[in-house]
């Protein structure tokens, strides 16, 4: 991507979540759900992050839309921080980031009139006149594929898929810069999953959005991101371009999720990458690298140092002492 202009920065986030203890002599402890994790993202393009459940990569989309606070780091909007002294979102900031909902029946209020729901952030800013605010709304559900009939419906009276047209068309009410699409399609039957991505990758070119895309699937990822960023308990592992990725994963995480791809043709037979034991817990995370108990090539050092994010070949950045270690002997 050439002349890339950064719309986003996200610098040594981390967001804890503390743990009630049972006495008022124990040590207080915190579930480190995102743990210092620092990414850009270019105007207009669409940014993914993927990985495991509990992973971090929700907290992370939750926080940069400010339903969050963070513990500590910043993320900055046109180089602006977007949080004010008491680390909440500032209302102008507010307008420039939306978020699309994994589930698409409890994000809308069951008491409102699709149309009431569209134009709720519209009332909320004070936004033109009840006119223009029913034009916008019908503008908006023409857009996303809505009939403007449908109005005065209540979202119990429509699909999934519908309901999540519904989501998209409220999040660029305000026409904001950054939409944070966090699983919008996960929810979804197949078929409406690939109407959804197309809805949005057309909405995307329209309207010059940047997208960061949250999923587990890396199907779906590849579809609609340019890059994708790994995340493994609370850590980002690696970011790349999505064709960089798929062709030349160098984390041994990373490779696990490609390898864990279905096939669907059982002629075909895959090399699975074989991980040891079960996620750690956030509230006691390893030291050294977050993932050296289940890395099939954990050395002495992965157990002791924390592995920096560092970038091994142009754009491609990978935290892992093996890579770095590679990439040293290569450089000799």
């Amino acid at each position: 991507m050439e002349n890339k202009e950064v719309l986003l920065e996200v610098n040594d986030l981390k967001v804890y979540y503390p743990v009630k203890m049972n006495t008022i002599f124990s040590r207080r402890e915190y579930v480190k759900a995102v743990d210092g994790i620092s990414f850009n993202v270019y105007k207009r393009e669409a940014f993914g992050i993927v990985g495991e459940s509990g992973c971090g990569k929700s907290t992370t989309g939750h926080t940069i839309v400010g339903l969050l606070r963070p513990t500590s780091g910043d993320i900055k909007l046109h180089g602006k921080s977007i949080f004010s002294d008491k680390k909440q979102h500032t209302k102008e900031m507010a307008k420039k980031i939306q978020i699309i909902f994994q589930d698409p029946y409890s994000s809308l209020d069951p008491r409102f009139t699709v149309g009431r729901c569209i134009r709720e952030p519209l009332d909320e800013h004070k936004i033109g006149t009840k006119e223009e605010r029913q034009q916008i709304v019908e503008r908006l559900m023409a857009e996303v594929g809505l009939n403007s009939e449908q109005i005065t419906r209540y979202p119990h009276e429509f699909s999934g898929g519908q309901r999540q047209r519904i989501g998209i068309a409220r999040a660029l009410t305000l026409s904001p810069e950054l939409v944070i699409c966090d699983e919008p399609v996960s929810a979804l039957d197949v078929s409406i999953q690939a109407q959804i991505l197309n809805l949005m990758k057309e909405l995307k070119e329209k309207r010059g959005l940047t997208y960061i895309f949250i999923s587990h699937n890396l199907s779906v990822v590849h579809h609609l991101c340019d890059r994708i960023a790994v995340m493994y308990l609370g850590h980002i592992v690696e970011i790349t371009s999505k064709d960089e990725l798929f062709e030349n994963a160098l984390h041994p995480y990373t490779k696990a999720l490609l390898s864990a791809i279905p096939v669907p043709d059982p002629e075909i037979k895959t090399m699975q990458a074989e991980l040891q034991g079960d996620v750690p817990s956030p509230r006691h995370p390893p030291e050294g690298c977050c993932f050296h108990t289940r890395c099939p090539f954990a050395t002495e050092k992965c157990s002791s140092v924390v592995p920096e994010l560092k970038e091994i070949s142009p754009e491609h950045f990978v935290a892992c002492h093996l890579c770095s270690d590679s990439a040293k002997v290569d450089a000799k």
